[in-house]
């Protein structure tokens, strides 16, 4: 069979005795709304998981639109100005161009809070509408040939996003963002041999202290260059899922009498593009949008007058970059001392091996067997059928394992709220004689500090996904090998009727 399925004409799109609309008769003399493309299908969905992609095109189309409007009013210069604006705390005095344009646009411009709100959740959105996207697609098997192709354009996607939004990170230039892009700065510079050159490459010059270089250049990439590819990979996307069709979930048809068979995978059944899946993603458009603006009127982000403008002289505390770069920054607050550091340091010209190794190999191991995995759990026959998480033990096992390394590596990033947080539970538990022994025999006696926490963490990280991982694959592992014996006995039984007929 080829990568290219039939699909089942769509009822009620060919002739005008079917559709009286004079409407659309209007509209498919000039447009041929009758045409195959139209009338490709969108399998059937019950749980609604198929529109996180198209969540994902939403808020991208969202993000341009905003980024649009902020990009010019913004100025991206770092020269001192005279700040006459609205913050009281800054009137008068003189900041960065950049932080100043900020206040502008988010005090002095009408409607300024809100599309810049709206720019700030919609970028949330569209790396965690892609992340359950992936999510989606790795359960369901959906990665499997022929679809390896699309499978490595989700991936570059999605590591696009983060990127994206680590280059508008140091835009405001204020002391968080500038704190927090000093941090990718570093992690650059680690890499051997080619850290400098790549730092010059990126951010054309030192960080913070070329921030006037630096500032116009990952404007750029953030508002042309790295969008651009963007929507170039999103059209390849598009025009190879249009190419390959929708996987279809098996089960989901509805026995008719003209209808393919239910395991048929010559035809993809489900709702026609247009008119009715049409409908379905303009409204699907339209809650994206108002969900956007509901988080931006609740919950603004107030941070940029709280932090103030960049100072080279101090560096503020608990900073950290977004919750989509946290399970990078929790590597780097987790990896315990190098051995022979300083020999290797100098064998690959005196980098911070630790850092390195962190920033670097950690996060590239991880793209890297995202990235292969449809030629890790490779299928020699092509599949235009999603797959039961259920049945596929080993997958799912290591996608739930997967998922709990992301997550401790993001409570690693955010140690100073853990210590927190033990701090708390110490207190509690310090009357309990069980349990206030078992937190003494752990920590000392309070307050916890990060520097306890961390042995306790890189334990958790290593052995919370192995565990949850090695479960989920002995019980799956088990109910198969149940539900095998169980068709076995039933195609027994129902051979042994046939025989006796």
């Amino acid at each position: 069979m080829s990568t290219e399925t039939d699909q089942q004409p769509a009822e009620g799109t060919a002739s005008e005795d079917e559709n009286p609309s004079r409407v659309y008769r209007w509209l498919d003399d000039r447009l041929d709304l009758g045409d195959t493309f139209l009338g490709k299908a969108f399998p059937e969905d019950a749980y609604g998981s198929f529109l996180l992609g198209e969540v994902s095109l939403f808020t991208f189309v969202i993000l341009v639109l905003t980024g649009t409007f902020l990009g010019l009013i913004y100025t991206p210069s770092t020269v001192p100005v005279e700040y006459t604006g609205r913050v009281a705390a800054y009137a008068g005095t003189e900041v960065p161009a950049a932080f100043a344009s900020v206040l502008q646009i988010t005090y002095g411009t009408r409607f300024g809070m809100t599309v810049r709100m709206v720019h700030h959740w919609a970028a949330f959105l569209f790396v965690a509408a892609m992340g359950l996207h992936m999510l989606r697609v790795f359960f369901a098997g959906s990665y499997r040939n022929p679809r390896e192709l699309n499978w490595l354009v989700g991936t570059a996607l999605i590591f696009l996003g983060i990127l994206e939004g680590f280059l508008g990170y140091a835009l405001p230039f204020d002391e968080y963002s500038a704190t927090a892009t000093g941090i990718g700065y570093e992690i650059a510079g680690t890499i051997p041999f080619i850290g400098k050159q790549l730092q010059y490459l990126v951010f054309g010059s030192a960080w913070p202290a070329g921030a006037e270089t630096v500032i116009p250049r990952l404007f750029f990439m953030h508002v042309f260059l790295v969008p651009l590819v963007i929507g170039g990979l999103i059209a390849v996307h598009m025009f190879l899922l249009i190419r390959q069709k929708h996987t279809e979930q098996k089960g989901e048809r509805h026995e008719t009498a003209s209808g393919p068979d239910d395991d048929d995978q010559g035809y993809v059944v489900g709702t026609p593009l247009f008119p009715n899946q049409a409908m379905v993603t303009i409204v699907v458009f339209l809650m994206t949008f108002g969900v956007l603006f509901l988080l931006a009127a609740f919950f603004p982000v107030q941070r940029l007058p709280i932090w103030g403008p960049n100072d080279p002289t101090t560096t503020p505390g608990n900073v950290g970059p977004d919750w989509y770069f946290m399970w990078v920054f929790g590597v780097l607050k987790i990896i315990p001392a190098i051995p022979f550091h300083d020999a290797i340091s100098s064998a690959l010209g005196g980098i911070a091996v630790g850092e390195f190794v962190a920033g670097v190999i950690v996060p590239g191991v991880i793209a890297t067997v995202l990235a292969l995995w449809p030629f890790i759990d490779y299928s020699k026959h092509e599949v235009h059928f999603t797959a039961d998480p259920l049945d596929r033990p080993f997958p799912t096992a290591v996608g739930v394992g997967s998922i709990a390394l992301i997550l401790m590596l993001s409570m690693a990033g955010m140690n100073a709220t853990v210590a927190t947080v033990v701090n708390g539970l110490v207190h509690w538990a310090a009357p309990i004689p069980v349990l206030g022994g078992l937190f003494t025999f752990v920590f000392t006696t309070p307050p916890v500090t990060t520097a306890e926490i961390t042995f306790p963490l890189q334990v958790a990280t290593i052995g919370v996904p192995l565990v949850e991982g090695a479960i989920v694959y002995v019980l799956l592992s088990r109910r198969k090998r149940r539900k095998s014996v169980e068709d076995s006995s039933e195609a027994a039984a129902e051979h042994a009727a046939s025989q006796d007929d």
